[in-house]
């Protein structure tokens, strides 16, 4: 019976030292778990950001040099300090057909825009409302030097920007010079 009553009378428990210990421990864990993850997570959305603004600064510089590559000629014009490079392109398709393609890069909202319209009808320069129906490419545009990204060397475009990715990283740069097709005379009219 004796060992009965000691062994009621043992305490298994912890006591509240042990419980206090504990705790600390395991909240330290949480913390450096926590903080692991929110690292993680910032690290994320700083990489997302930058793939985003890559993206699509590359594929503004690819649509822009593919649309001169198979054009048969381009027209540059200043609006203010806005700029628009329009071409007759090379339309896909079981036929050829020419279609009226234009780039416009706004210095105040800092984006460059897209557009085609049917052959035969010219891209005007448009209004800030009719910009907004245009195809935005790329947003955080900044000239790479100057006040322009886009430069008429005569028979080759050269077109010369940086992309913003966000405050923290640093801006992508594109940089290319096309030229229409060689030998390929079309008189439709797009400017």
């Amino acid at each position: 019976m004796n060992a009965l009553i000691r062994r009621l009378r043992r305490d298994d428990g912890f006591t509240l030292t042990e419980l206090i210990a504990s705790s600390m421990l395991f909240s330290l864990v949480v913390l450096v778990a926590g903080s692991i993850f929110v690292g993680q997570f910032s690290a994320q959305q700083q990489v997302s950001a930058v793939t985003t603004s890559t993206t699509d600064a590359q594929l503004a510089g690819t649509t822009i040099d593919t649309g001169i590559r198979n054009s048969s000629g381009f027209e540059l014009t200043a609006v203010g300090s806005d700029q628009m490079l329009v071409a007759r392109v090379a339309g896909g398709g079981t036929t050829l057909q020419w279609v009226c393609r234009a780039w416009y890069y706004s210095a105040s909202a800092d984006t460059i825009r897209m557009t085609s319209s049917t052959p035969g009808t010219p891209v005007a320069a448009p209004t800030a409302s009719q910009l907004e129906t245009w195809t935005l490419l790329v947003d955080g545009v900044h000239p790479a030097s100057g006040t322009t990204i886009f430069t008429d060397d005569g028979d080759r475009v050269t077109v010369s920007f940086r992309a913003d990715t966000d405050e923290d990283n640093q801006p992508v740069a594109i940089e290319l010079s096309s030229a229409p097709l060689a030998g390929v005379t079309e008189n439709t009219t797009c400017y």
